[in-house]
């Protein structure tokens, strides 16, 4: 799978900073899950039609409704990590009957 990867994923921030590598892992990861949840824009931006029946996006399902914390990329984890609501994700991505 191709991802794109956006000036803002390399470029300092304007304060001069960039993120460490482990916060870029971290960000990638969600990206990936969520492209994928998404049926692969990549696919879309292709021509080709939204993969929603196979392998990537039903782990990428599976991945955003667990609630596991055992291991530290998990999806609850990494939203913690970076700050970020983990069931407004959810919920925008898996819709409202998730968790």
């Amino acid at each position: 799978m191709i991802h794109t990867v956006l000036p803002e994923q390399y470029l300092r921030k304007a304060d001069g900073r960039r993120f460490d590598p482990q916060r870029r892992l971290m960000l990638a990861v969600l990206q990936t899950v969520i492209d994928d949840c998404r049926g692969s824009q990549t696919r879309q931006a292709a021509g080709r039609p939204a993969d929603v029946e196979g392998k990537a996006y039903a782990a990428a399902r599976a991945y955003l409704a667990s609630t596991d914390r055992s291991w530290p990329f998990t999806f609850e984890n990494l939203c913690d990590a970076l700050d970020l609501d983990a069931r407004s994700i959810r919920r925008s991505l898996i819709g409202r009957g998730a968790p």
